[in-house]
């Protein structure tokens, strides 16, 4: 049976300040095959990586990069400088429309310029997804799911879903990038079943397990 990556979700969820350098560093460090972070736009159209919509209770895409730092919140920029292009990163970009996906589009080019080969870009947004192509081409991207999507997704699209999802989702026939899995029972089981990644809060834990 072949490993999957393991990813850290987040960077390194379970120990560190979520969707920091610090968590993406502490991750690598202990053999992550790769991390995961969310990203938005900042109303100065900054790559920032945070998860919510909201920053204590303003909307992200409404604040200048510099109050989000103030709020302790890191740019993708200074993420990548400690992830190296041997390792994975996973990009999750939150919905976004498609004036404002252009309007960062640049940015994100230079900012992936050195690592495409090692770049995955995530997204719940079939728009998002849909735009990456003219952006970053041939950049692998997988459909971020949280149920069985009615709808039959592009072949080249892999999946991103809920784990507890997978089994459901074999059939599909599609690569499966399950999240966040953190039970050890759990763990194994998605080996088992052959996904090609899982997304773990707690990397060390992950690869503990599946050594074992």
């Amino acid at each position: 049976m072949v490993r999957p990556l393991v990813i850290g979700h987040r960077g390194f969820a379970a120990r560190f300040p979520e969707n920091t350098a610090a968590a993406a560093r502490a991750a690598l460090a202990v053999g992550a095959d790769g991390i995961e972070v969310d990203v938005r736009l900042s109303s100065d159209c900054v790559w920032v990586c945070h998860h919510n919509l909201r920053s204590n209770g303003t909307p992200v895409g409404t604040l200048p990069w510099r109050r989000l730092r103030a709020r302790g919140v890191s740019t993708l920029e200074e993420v990548l400088v400690v992830v190296p292009q041997a390792r994975w990163l996973f990009l999750e970009i939150k919905p976004l429309t498609n004036q404002w996906l252009a309007r960062g589009a640049s940015e994100l080019i230079r900012l992936l310029a050195e690592r495409w080969a090692s770049t995955r870009i995530l997204s719940s947004s079939t728009t998002v997804l849909q735009q990456v192509p003219s952006m970053l081409p041939g950049t692998p991207r997988s459909w971020v799911i949280r149920a069985v999507p009615q709808m039959q997704p592009p072949r080249e699209w892999s999946l991103s879903p809920r784990h507890q999802l997978v089994e459901e989702l074999l059939p599909l026939g599609r690569p499966l990038h399950p999240w966040a899995v953190n039970r050890p029972h759990r763990l194994r089981a998605l080996a088992t079943l052959g996904v090609a990644s899982i997304t773990s809060d707690d990397p060390e834990r992950a690869l503990q397990v599946l050594a074992s």
